[in-house]
């Protein structure tokens, strides 16, 4: 007996003890290495923000999107000629807040480049007028 003839009846044997066909095991993986994979989602959108005086936090797109809100908000404050101070030191304490509350503070020795800078929550109105202009502190992507 030649040796491709004892490996043949050996292959013979192993598929008469399996419970499956031979071939049954093929049709498996070939069905297994068919299936569409399943789509990664969208990296989400991370940005570095820096409070004056309160360090850094890293925000995800949907608190972005709530401070690029009150941003909105602060510059139409700010383009009003009434532009109330307490009002506006309310609104830039509540940009803060939710940075602080929903972002993950970076690590104080990290170095990170800070994507966004934010005043801290006692600047006047006067200094504000400055910076809250055109689209804010806060860009609109």
């Amino acid at each position: 007996m030649t040796k491709a003839k004892a490996k043949a009846r050996k292959r013979a044997k192993a598929v008469a003890k399996s419970s499956k066909p031979r071939h049954a095991k093929k049709i498996i993986r070939l069905a297994h290495k068919s299936r569409p994979k399943k789509a990664k989602a969208a990296p989400a959108t991370k940005k570095v923000v820096r409070i004056m005086g309160h360090g850094q936090f890293t925000v995800d797109a949907r608190t972005l999107k709530r401070l690029n809100d009150i941003d909105s908000e602060l510059v139409e404050m700010v383009a009003s000629e009434k532009a109330d101070d307490a009002g506006f030191k309310k609104k830039l304490a509540e940009l803060n807040q939710i940075t602080i509350k929903y972002g993950k503070a970076v690590e104080p020795g990290e170095i990170v480049r800070s994507d966004i800078i934010l005043p801290s929550a006692d600047l006047p109105v006067d200094e504000a007028k400055k910076l809250f202009t055109g689209e804010g502190v806060i860009p609109e992507n």
